[in-house]
């Protein structure tokens, strides 16, 4: 016996503590990695989809732009249109 009274069994009882710890901490950390993995993966995809969404957006901006260049006054009609028909929507409201 021990001095707290307890036979040699604790020293198996501890060491099956100890080998459950690890196991969770293993698992802990191999869900930790996978969920860092799986971030990283989004995280990227989001990067590119706004890349995309902005280099989409600068050529279709070029586009306008070229096209208010080539039809000045079209351009400057139908944005009067637009206005116009903005503010009556508005004003019923």
């Amino acid at each position: 016996m021990t001095k707290n009274g307890m036979t040699g069994e604790t020293h198996g009882v501890d060491e099956a503590i100890d080998s459950i710890k690890e196991t969770v901490k293993q698992t802990v950390k191999s869900y930790a990695d996978h969920g860092a993995q799986t971030v990283d993966a989004i995280k990227s995809k989001v990067v590119e989809a706004k890349d995309q969404a902005v280099t989409r957006g600068n050529d279709v901006l070029a586009r306008i732009t070229e096209l208010i260049k080539a039809h000045p006054f079209k351009a400057v009609g139908i944005a009067f249109g637009a206005g116009y028909i903005g503010m009556r929507l508005f004003r019923r409201s």
